[in-house]
């Protein structure tokens, strides 16, 4: 998005350097794909060191290693997150009134142009689901019989988060809207003043005098020459490689925590303790069923595979020709925000659950494992049984983990460790046992009743809270949404990284624009967030005189009302 932004008037050379590949994979632009791409040539392939709060395990974490980045790998929803996570954030120019309107200007929206809500002109194209399922009619039947409020739209602010409905996506007519799809599209990449590079891994910033001068990188293997690139006079360096690799090139580079620094041998150029610290993760469980055999064949897995795990031609051409279907959906795209009680003393009525319902059998309560196990069916020529999930996210975590150097060497892969349920009063592990039980009340209402056989995980043995706990620990899983590891504030003593306009403390010329300054994660997924994060920045770098924080949307939309 960046480099579309700052290209567009001509003026200014851009040059993108990317470790994946930059071209078109059909497991992407398709959202049915997504369990593919895990572990995949596309991701980063990145694991937790073992987690106390795991019971030692090393948890996956996907992370996309492509143009476009997570936004070509995540679950394709578009959450703004509420008000009150802005706020939250105390950051001067950055609070909810601010942020609207470059959501707002970003987007192309289903909706079209409703004020101070949505865009409809915008590059990235912001759909509702084109797929609907038995179940996901059966879960909103069950929410509003427990009392939930129906909510049209998560993403207007006139209106509180909690409640339940359909999860808006990243989807243009049912295909995958990436970042770079989105705002590369081959008339930019013609560009003459823009050069992509991709398949390159940067090595490091280069920093002289207190400021950036350009960066060193090596294009395929690591024992290929070493390539540099220099700043032009008034020129920047913009790190955008989210939570994990931009506070590890930061470290790199010599900004971070200088005794750490030291350490590894690395020159101090910036003695910033904030760096890495502050890394923050959605810890996701999960409830599964299967189903009884009179509910039929109501599944999405059994709406796109045989028994035998062949693709169903009436999925594949329903997608081909309508982009409708099952093939359009990543299978997480109807929910509830719910606030469950634990956490009402610090969040208030703000909801620290996020309820994603899964119309199909979790093969294994990790999550991810589902798609190992289905291998294994599949080989033994059995069917990926019926069934229904529901998927739980602490939106609002109260642990916090951190990034480190596990040596000097660029290739060396940092010690990513979100601390899962590492908080010392056990809110996250309380948000996650309220969810285990509302998810089951859920399963016991009579919108359920006519379907759902029985529960599979964590199993109806696990009723107390010391066995809730072992199930969390042996299942807990990432939700792919981790923020705060260089941090947006105005004090580096207090571990900022970054100040207002994004640029790093004490190193001219170097700014962040990625998920890592985000001082708090907010409630839903962060692809969203993120490119509001970067239009803003781009319009300050171009028309605002480097001045993020301050620079107003080109067509300012009125100022939401918020709840």
């Amino acid at each position: 998005m960046l480099a579309a932004r700052l290209s567009e008037n001509g003026t200014k050379r851009v040059l993108v350097v990317e470790a994946g590949p930059s071209g078109e994979f059909r497991n992407v632009r398709t959202p049915a794909g997504l369990p593919r791409l895990f572990k995949s040539h596309l991701d980063w392939n990145l694991y937790a060191p073992p987690q106390a709060g795991a019971d030692g395990r090393r948890v996956y974490l996907a992370r996309g290693k492509l143009l476009g980045g997570c936004s070509a790998t995540n679950a394709t929803l578009y959450h703004r997150g509420a008000p009150g996570d802005y706020a939250a954030w105390a950051v001067p120019g950055w609070g909810p009134s601010d942020v609207a309107p470059w959501f707002v200007a970003g987007e192309a929206n289903e909706l079209g142009d409703v004020p101070g809500v949505h865009g409809g002109s915008g590059p990235l194209s912001v759909e509702f689901p084109r797929y609907r399922n038995k179940l996901h009619d059966a879960f909103f039947a069950a929410s509003a019989s427990l009392g939930w409020p129906a909510r049209a739209d998560f993403n207007d602010w006139g209106t509180t988060q909690a409640g339940y409905g359909e999860f808006q996506v990243m989807q243009r007519k049912g295909a995958r809207c990436d970042a770079a799809a989105a705002y590369l599209t081959p008339a930019v990449r013609a560009r003459p003043n823009l050069t992509l590079v991709a398949g390159a891994s940067v090595l490091g910033v280069e920093i002289e005098a207190g400021a950036a001068r350009g960066i060193r990188y090596v294009r395929g293997d690591p024992d290929q020459a070493v390539l540099s690139a220099s700043l032009a006079p008034g020129g920047e360096v913009l790190m955008c490689a989210g939570a994990v690799h931009t506070p590890h090139l930061l470290m790199l580079s010599g900004v971070g925590d200088g005794r750490a620094l030291a350490a590894h041998g690395i020159g101090v150029k910036a003695d910033l303790p904030g760096v890495g610290a502050n890394l923050q993760d959605h810890p996701a469980a999960l409830v599964a069923y299967t189903l009884k055999p009179s509910a039929g064949a109501i599944s999405v897995t059994d709406q796109i595979m045989h028994a035998d795990g062949r693709v169903r031609a009436r999925a594949v051409l329903n997608y081909a020709l309508r982009r409708r279907g099952p093939l359009t959906t990543t299978g997480c795209d109807h929910g509830a925000f719910v606030s469950t009680g634990a956490r009402t003393a610090t969040l208030g009525d703000a909801p620290d659950l996020q309820i994603r319902l899964a119309p199909a059998l979790a093969l294994d309560a990790d999550g991810i494992g589902s798609y190992v196990e289905f291998a294994r069916l599949k080989e033994s020529g059995r069917k990926w049984p019926s069934g229904v999930t529901f998927q739980l996210l602490a939106v609002r975590p109260a642990s916090r983990g951190a990034i480190s150097l596990r040596s000097a060497d660029p290739f060396d892969t940092p010690v990513l460790d979100p601390g899962f349920l590492s908080d010392a009063a056990g809110a996250d592990a309380a948000t996650l046992r309220a969810g285990v039980r509302i998810a089951r009340d859920l399963a016991a209402t009579p919108a359920f009743e006519g379907m759902v056989e029985a529960e599979v995980h964590p199993g109806p043995g696990a009723a107390t809270d010391a066995a809730l706990d072992a199930y969390l620990a042996a299942t807990l899983h990432s939700g792919n949404a981790v923020v705060g590891s260089a941090r947006m504030g105005p004090d580096p003593r207090a571990g900022a990284v970054v100040d207002a306009d994004l640029r790093v403390h004490g190193v001219a010329g170097l700014r962040v624009v990625d998920a890592s300054v985000f001082p708090t994660i907010l409630g839903g997924q962060t692809g969203a967030p993120v490119l509001m994060l970067a239009e803003r920045a781009a319009a300050g770098l171009v028309r605002g005189g480097g001045r993020v924080a301050g620079v107003a949307a080109a067509v300012r939309a009125p100022a939401p009302a918020l709840a």
